[in-house]
């Protein structure tokens, strides 16, 4: 019952064209390649997402103006979302890290300056889909 979304902006400090996309994770190998990417734990709601219990998208972010061969999808966010109750659950980012996260500053020197930088981005994305689809946050 949900869509798919997708929205170009131009990112300022950047200063890059960025696609951010939503797309569904729909079988047992994309939840654990998505696990696997964003190390959590995403993998293990397989039987739940078969059964319809939850809903889980991939917020990611692709930088339009590199060169094509050298265009990198980023797998930003994680999102867990209840589609009977049409709200959002719980939504991570690396390692579990949230978008307005103190731990940004602690990990920083272990974690890519650029995806930290979409990371902090990612909720007015996210808030764009949720009002196109009509979800809350619980």
């Amino acid at each position: 019952g949900l869509s798919e979304f997708e929205h170009t902006e131009l990112d300022p400090e950047l200063n890059r064209n960025i696609l951010w996309s939503m797309h569904e994770l729909t079988t047992s190998q994309q939840l654990y390649a998505e696990g696997r990417i964003m190390r959590h734990c995403v993998g293990s709601y397989t039987r739940e997402c078969a059964e319809r219990d939850k809903s889980v998208w991939s917020l990611r972010a692709l930088d339009l103006d590199a060169a094509k061969e050298n265009q990198i999808e980023e797998h930003v966010l994680t999102i867990e979302v209840y589609p009977k109750k049409r709200t959002i659950v719980q939504f991570a980012g690396k390692c579990n890290l949230k978008p307005d996260s103190r731990e940004h500053t602690i990990r920083q020197r272990h974690t890519d300056r650029i995806y930290l930088h979409l990371l902090r981005q990612s909720p007015a994305f996210m808030r764009m889909w949720m009002e196109r689809e009509g979800l809350s946050r619980g």
